[in-house]
């Protein structure tokens, strides 16, 4: 028996999924996220890992979902981890920096996410990017997803907010 459960931990693809500000609470992110876990919750090839912001506008408020299991709580005593659908749920503090924010959570989320796969000693994780509005930090995160042997998506809808370094001069230049 253990040698099947070795087996199968190896062979399970662990997805981060990065975007989403809750599940199925706030947007169209939000519930995608929430099906998409619920479909796949009863598959053990599959270990999605969600990112969702711990406070702020679209926060994530786990006492709202069914079959919640604490994984791990802040010393405050707020809700740190959670398992929800048989996924991994982690939740981003953020700090309050108006439309700024939306850049530091995307960006904490993923090297939140890298630095998990690095303690976890997870191999070829596949991080998903629902919408990408961190920009110019892309190459940086690329360059560590890539270096722990990971994939990166964008999804084609959230990539109209990438600014490429060649476009920046265009678009400073450009008046609306």
């Amino acid at each position: 028996m253990a040698d099947n459960t070795k087996q199968n931990k190896a062979s399970v693809q662990h997805v981060f999924v990065i975007g989403s500000k809750s599940i199925g609470q706030y947007g169209g992110y939000e519930t995608f996220v929430d099906k998409l876990t619920e479909q796949h919750q009863n598959d053990p090839a599959i270990k999605y890992h969600i990112a969702c912001k711990a406070n702020g506008d679209g926060f994530m408020d786990e006492s709202k979902l069914d079959g919640v299991e604490i994984i791990k709580k802040n010393s405050d005593g707020s809700v740190a981890e959670f398992t929800y659908h048989n996924a991994h749920v982690f939740k981003i503090p953020c700090p309050n920096i108006g439309p700024a924010v939306a850049i530091y959570y995307d960006r904490a989320a993923m090297l939140y996410s890298i630095n998990y796969c690095k303690e976890n000693h997870i191999k070829h994780p596949i991080f998903y990017i629902l919408t990408c509005r961190i920009g110019l930090f892309i190459d940086f995160l690329v360059k560590q997803i890539k270096a722990i042997g990971g994939m990166y998506y964008l999804n084609p809808d959230g990539d109209a907010q990438i600014i490429s370094r060649k476009n920046i001069g265009l678009m400073a230049s450009s008046s609306c």
